[in-house]
């Protein structure tokens, strides 16, 4: 121990030259580090620019004590006045840090203990006195030789810094509970090695133990705000991570509802499309909008139907009653139509049209497939009966043959088919017998092997001349 204490007796210059390069190094770094709050950089500059002080003071001190010479006197007289001045400002800045680690502690609280403003106050109170006892002489008088002679009034200086840190040490301890465990336990440490210091440098003359150890403390309080600010860092960006992936559970659930949602609404206007087009032109109208949907089927079977005798019946009805007897009948033929794969077309008043055997081929099974909806049609004309106070009959009248079929129009389109084998349809409609099938000579040709006939009836239909006529029995 002798050994380190001479060593440092010997290089004392050097010691306190490199202290104040570190101190000022540290000082211009805590100026230059971002994301510190501006309370605790200016406590740790002050504390760096402070300890800086106390290590040139002392250098100084030492330099001309004992120097021969005026010039020489005031200089170790200014020089030991900073020294003492100085540490009073260094043991303030440390209560300025302290203070704010209280304002901002973690459980929120930010009232300042009341020890901390007394520690203020006793420190403004040692820097009077410091400054009354160096210029009336009573502090640290110089002989002939320019040595100090020690009076009994050093005491007051030495006193109150001691006290000043005890005061904060025991505010520290008192509330720890503010504090985080490393930030009690780094100032706990940087204060009572101040003290320590402080009493061991009365065991040591000429050796400023004491004021060197400012130089450590600054050093902690750097190196452990760094410390902080990077568990700062770390924590907003686990926060972040913990806010990202939040938003993205968030924003998943959102997307699986939108998505549902437009799933169901794609799903009815699917529904709403196919209730107006065949499946097959519903898909190429929705991938090609702007295509136009035309097709030419060679053997498609036309089916017309409509109520006998319905313009006298509905002239004695209420509109309201005309539109519910219609839509009660057609509701019947619809579903039946869904249930049998026959593709209504429209209804046109009291008529009904639909279509079978749209299909590219010429061998398909559509006319007997549409005698079979038409006698169900008939079924449904008995039941609507039974449940209705109107009585109806239907003709009906199909036709086989080829014809053309696609989308008319842009808005309200419509699907609809053309050529002559409609129009013999709707005619023998029109010239059939009530609640009888009447088909077309094509029809019958299909479908004779599946279905009793009578006939053949001759018909004359407009604009085709005489024609075989036959009665599904």
């Amino acid at each position: 121990m002798q050994f380190l204490l001479d060593l440092f007796r010997n290089n004392l210059l050097d010691v306190l030259t490199f202290l104040t390069g570190v101190c000022l190094t540290l000082a211009v770094l805590v100026l230059v580090t971002s994301n510190i709050s501006r309370s605790r950089k200016t406590a740790i500059f002050l504390v760096e620019i402070s300890s800086a002080m106390i290590m040139t003071s002392i250098r100084f001190t030492h330099i001309y004590e004992g120097v021969p010479g005026t010039f020489a006197y005031w200089m170790a007289w200014i020089f030991k006045f900073f020294d003492m001045f100085f540490t009073s400002c260094a043991i303030f800045s440390i209560n300025f840090y302290v203070k704010d680690l209280f304002k901002y502690s973690v459980d929120g609280v930010k009232n300042v203990p009341v020890l901390s403003r007394v520690v203020d106050e006793l420190l403004l109170a040692d820097v009077a006195v410091l400054l009354v006892l160096m210029l009336s002489g009573n502090l640290y008088p110089l002989d002939e030789t320019h040595h100090y002679i020690r009076t009994s009034w050093r005491y007051v200086t030495y006193v109150i810094p001691l006290i000043s840190i005890v005061l904060i040490s025991v505010s520290i301890f008192v509330y720890r509970r503010r504090l985080r465990k490393m930030n009690f336990v780094l100032l706990l440490y940087v204060l009572f090695g101040i003290l320590g210091a402080s009493v061991f440098q009365f065991f040591t003359p000429g050796l400023p133990i004491g004021s060197v150890t400012t130089v450590d403390m600054a050093i902690l309080l750097y190196v452990f705000e760094i410390f902080n600010l990077g568990r700062a860092v770390e924590r907003a960006h686990r926060l972040e991570i913990e806010m990202m992936a939040k938003y993205q559970r968030e924003l998943e659930i959102t997307v699986d509802e939108r998505t549902r949602d437009l799933k169901v609404a794609n799903e009815k206007a699917e529904r709403l499309l196919l209730n107006i087009l065949p499946e097959p032109v519903a898909k190429e109208l929705t991938e090609h909008p702007d295509k136009t949907i035309s097709q030419k089927y060679p053997n498609a079977t036309v089916l017309f139907t409509d109520i006998v005798g319905f313009t006298k019946m509905s002239s004695g009805m209420s509109a309201e009653e005309t539109v519910k007897m219609l839509n009660g009948m057609t509701s019947l033929f619809d579903e039946r139509a869904e249930r049998e794969g026959i593709e209504k077309i429209k209804t046109i008043g009291d008529a009904y049209m639909a279509v079978s055997g749209l299909s590219v081929k010429s061998g398909n099974d559509g006319a007997v497939r549409m005698i079979k909806f038409a006698q169900g049609l008939l079924e449904d004309v008995k039941k609507f009966n039974s449940l209705s106070p109107y009585k109806v009959q239907i003709r009906v009248g199909i036709n086989s043959g080829n014809l053309v079929a696609g989308v008319i129009g842009k808005t309200k389109f419509i699907y609809d088919v053309w050529g002559d084998t409609v129009n013999v349809a709707s005619r023998m409609e029109g010239s059939g017998e009530p609640m009888c099938i009447h088909v077309s000579e094509s029809v019958y040709v299909q479908a004779r092997d599946s279905f009793s006939f009578r006939g053949p009836v001759p018909v004359e239909l407009k604009g085709k001349g005489l024609m075989d006529g036959y009665f599904v029995e």
